[in-house]
């Protein structure tokens, strides 16, 4: 896939990494995940939280369209990557509410 068909797909990954309830999990989980030689402060532990979500979402939207690449006869790289916007897009639902009461909605 191109490039440029990955840029939503990173942003739609980040926006989840950083608003979705399950940071929270990952968040109060850190003693299992966080490294000892880190400084365990609630910033460093919160931003390691949003990136692993982040790339976890990316990770798991990009299952389904490496299935269709793998398993068609003539993927195109249009149908990959709205197949991969789309399941990033899924995994976002649930930071919606979040979302919207960061913009003040």
């Amino acid at each position: 896939m191109e490039r440029t068909g990955l840029v939503p797909v990173m942003a739609i990954a980040i926006v989840n990494g950083i608003f979705s309830p399950w940071v929270l999990v990952l968040f109060v989980l850190y003693p299992v995940w966080y490294p000892s030689w880190a400084p365990p402060t609630s910033q460093f532990v919160y931003m390691a939280s949003a990136l692993i979500l982040s790339t976890l979402t990316l990770m798991v939207a990009g299952v389904p369209a490496a299935l269709y690449e793998r398993l068609s006869a003539r993927p195109q790289s249009v149908v990959v990557a709205s197949i991969w916007l789309g399941c990033a897009a899924l995994l976002t639902l649930p930071a919606v509410p979040n979302i919207m009461r960061a913009l003040g909605g």
